[in-house]
């Protein structure tokens, strides 16, 4: 094996080892946020944000509260779920925020996938990391609040 060949197989295994191919979890979506155990309860879109976007701006918490009120504070997660089924690689475009005492990390390495897409709900899991303190993996159901 030529010098090349092998830089271009060892390069090539790299890149493949990100989050972006990793298996998503069954289980309900949980990891770390700011470096805290953190398990999602609820969440739900920003009907502003959202209008005539392909993704929603959804935001999921670790407590339970009434979707499309007032919501709790706390480390949380803001996502760009798309509003589309499929299968989706985070970017630039379609990433996600660790949010943790008033300390924002962008992930642009991760998957999400939509299983399903009501004019009420979406749904489905996504596996996402910033660094060892914030990271995810699971699933998820997001209310769809009125106006989308």
């Amino acid at each position: 094996m030529t010098k090349l060949s092998f830089l271009s197989l060892a390069l090539a295994a790299l890149l493949g080892c990100g989050t972006d191919s990793a298996d998503i979890a069954t289980t309900p979506l949980a990891g770390m946020v700011g470096g805290q155990a953190w398990t999602f309860q609820a969440g739900h879109t920003d009907a502003f944000l959202s209008d005539g976007k392909p993704d929603y701006f959804a935001t999921l918490y670790a407590e339970q509260f009434t979707p499309c009120g007032f919501a709790p504070t706390g480390p949380h997660l803001i996502v760009a779920i798309p509003k589309a089924t499929g299968d989706y690689e985070m970017g630039p475009m379609r990433n996600m925020t660790f949010v943790s005492d008033n300390d924002n990390k962008i992930s642009f390495d991760g998957r999400i996938v939509v299983d399903t897409a009501t004019p009420t709900t979406v749904s489905g899991g996504l596996v996402a990391s910033f660094d060892g303190d914030n990271e995810v993996n699971g699933t998820f159901e997001v209310t769809v609040c009125p106006g989308q």
